[in-house]
């Protein structure tokens, strides 16, 4: 499928970079360039405004560049239609997705899949629950991995229920015995900003406790780094802990909370070919769907 202009300016658009956005394409950043005058000149307007930190959309680029969105999947859904009768010989699904879903969860089905059909590309933007929405409504991913949002402007599949567990440093007095969490009512709380902030204050209230401190971080390995370092303890899902670097001794809390994890998507029948083989595969490979 030959590249199209619109996609070369929101790749532009997504790395702040000519040089990079050049590397990802494989050319030069000169010729780049000429692609987003030519752009400027057919369009009329000035898209982007250059500084010492790259490239930034200008307010003309901020306004054109959802219906630029919306042409470039246009052009994708009839590239990748017409590879139905091609056998999948190409396609590209973007994928939003949680750091830990892509570290400990991902990789095994994109490996699965990409066996079966080895000329699907997969580009991944990792964020939290509030970026892969604004993804997904904005059309820069096709599917996101996250929770179950709140609204029923997605349509989300659940994959799996992900334990939360109470996260404690090495060393720590309550480390290894049994402890409920309502015996560390005075400790200061490391928790993550968001994902699945509802299920922690959940569990403060069914605990009957009030966290005196807190830090709120927005990245779990972060989280984890400080409570090593002993600066509070934490309630973190069981996947975020599967083969942690740090110091930590980690127990599910009781009773169970489970974060539900799962896939949303907008409309299907506006996904690409690709985009709904590969999750009718992911449903069909954990037994959501039958074979």
């Amino acid at each position: 499928m030959r590249t199209s202009r619109y996609e070369v300016f929101m790749k532009i658009v997504e790395t702040k970079s000519l040089t990079r956005t050049a590397a990802f394409f494989g050319c030069t950043q000169s010729a780049v360039s000429q692609l987003v005058r030519a752009l400027e000149t057919d369009l009329g307007v000035t898209l982007l405004a250059r500084n010492k930190n790259g490239v930034r959309l200008t307010a003309e680029g901020e306004y054109l560049l959802p219906s630029m969105r919306q042409i470039v999947s246009g052009e994708r859904s009839v590239f990748e239609k017409s590879l139905e009768l091609q056998n999948m010989n190409a396609g590209l699904i973007r994928i939003g997705i949680f750091t830990s879903m892509s570290c400990q969860w991902l990789p095994p089905y994109l490996k699965k899949f990409r066996e079966k059909y080895p000329n699907i590309s997969f580009e991944l933007l990792q964020g939290d629950m509030h970026q892969i929405c604004d993804w997904l409504r904005s059309g820069m991913v096709d599917i996101g991995f996250m929770t179950r949002p709140d609204s029923d402007e997605f349509t989300f599949r659940e994959l799996m229920a992900d334990r939360m567990e109470i996260v404690l440093p090495e060393g720590h007095p309550l480390a290894g015995t049994p402890v409920e969490l309502k015996d560390l009512s005075d400790e200061t709380f490391v928790l993550l900003e968001s994902g699945y902030s509802q299920i922690v204050e959940r569990m403060f209230k069914d605990s009957g406790i009030r966290p005196k401190r807190q830090y709120t971080v927005k990245d779990d390995y972060t989280v984890m780094s400080m409570v090593e370092s002993g600066l509070g303890v934490s309630l973190l899902p069981e996947l975020v802990l599967q083969r942690t670097p740090y110091a930590l001794y980690a127990y599910p809390a009781e009773p169970a909370y489970y974060r539900r994890l799962g896939v949303s998507w907008t409309r299907k029948d506006e996904n690409s070919v690709a985009v709904n083989k590969f999750v009718h595969y992911l449903l069909e490979d954990m037994g959501i769907e039958k074979r």
